[in-house]
């Protein structure tokens, strides 16, 4: 056999072992790219899921608060209120459903600008459960009440 044809078979023979790893090493570099944004997918999914839960609470307890009449002793100017604890259950990924606790507080003020006008803050806090355990969340809304007499 000549040299010329032995270099011939040699490069239609396919990959070399150092091809293979080189190929192997890129393959297994983009999987790792890809679990990484896969866990933080779902590390912000559950986030998300928790403020939407989170602002649901402080809607409901803002429609209450303003649907109270201007004179009603709930509705009258008062300092942060004891936090209430509510428990709800929003479902996390794979249709598991978690249980997560949510602290409520309000404070009623005379707004500064109005002397008939009030403004209600309703503050939702929240400990995320996962690998961020002990991490605070905090939503907060805010409104104006005004004497409609």
């Amino acid at each position: 056999m000549t040299h010329a044809s032995h270099a011939t078979r040699r490069a239609r023979s396919g990959f070399s072992m150092l091809e293979m790893m080189f190929a192997l090493v890129i393959l297994a570099g983009g999987l790792l790219a890809m679990l990484s944004v896969q866990v933080q997918a779902l590390k912000q999914g559950r986030y998300g899921r928790h403020t939407t839960e989170a602002m649901q609470v402080a809607r409901d307890q803002m429609e209450l608060l303003m649907r109270l009449p201007w004179n009603d002793p709930g509705a009258q100017p008062t300092g942060w209120t004891a936090p209430t604890t509510i428990d709800a259950t929003v479902q996390n990924e794979g249709g598991v459903v978690a249980h997560q606790s949510f602290n409520l507080s309000w404070r009623i003020v005379t707004a500064a600008f109005e002397p008939n006008a009030r403004t209600i803050d309703v503050d939702v806090t929240w400990t995320e459960t996962d690998a961020n355990a002990g991490f605070a969340r905090r939503y907060v809304l805010s409104s104006i009440k005004n004497n409609e007499s």
